[in-house]
């Protein structure tokens, strides 16, 4: 009997906790803040993988001549992702980020902009990503808006709860750019 209760209680506990976690969560992940397009910025930074939801705001930005150069995180080869073409445009920047991780793609903004003179970026990434990359590429570029690709329905939310959750704690611990 007191084995029993103590497997109820724990078990509520646990569903309560998780239920906590997916209200928390949700001004994060799935309800980020964003920021509205800005009428010019000097580069669109398009976070990893160059999914064609991402791809397609920089190529948008291009063709709006709100941005002048699209700096585009390519983690692999460039046939792997499809975006051959789109690299080989003059007004696209693409790079492999060093590390693989939207600290190494935060850098990479930050060292592009010391070189063109960059002082202002719209970053585009999944709406779960949002938080966590604007708290990563603040450190290293100050201006920024963040803007989410239009990715329909989230695919995975489980997945990306767990992940958004468990690299945002790990980014706490890593300060600077």
């Amino acid at each position: 009997m007191r084995a029993r209760r103590i497997v109820r209680r724990t078990g509520l506990a646990a569903l309560g906790g998780l239920v906590v976690w997916a209200l928390v969560g949700l001004p994060f992940f799935v309800f980020p803040a964003t920021d509205p397009v800005p009428a010019h910025a000097d580069v669109v930074l398009v976070l990893g993988p160059p999914v064609q939801e991402r791809v397609a705001v920089a190529e948008r930005l291009l063709a709006e001549h709100r941005v002048g150069t699209a700096l585009v995180s390519v983690p692999g080869p460039e046939t792997q992702w499809g975006v051959t073409a789109l690299c080989a445009r003059s007004d696209v920047i693409c790079f492999r980020p060093d590390p693989s991780t939207t600290r190494g793609e935060a850098r990479e903004l930050r060292a592009q902009a010391a070189a063109h003179g960059w002082r202002s970026a719209v970053v585009t990434s999944m709406p779960a990503h949002l938080a966590r990359a604007r708290s990563i590429v603040g450190r290293c570029f100050s201006t920024l808006s963040m803007v989410p690709d239009a990715e329909g329905p989230f695919r995975g939310w489980p997945y990306q709860y767990a992940y958004q959750t468990a690299a945002t704690v790990k980014s706490w611990f890593l300060p600077g750019c």
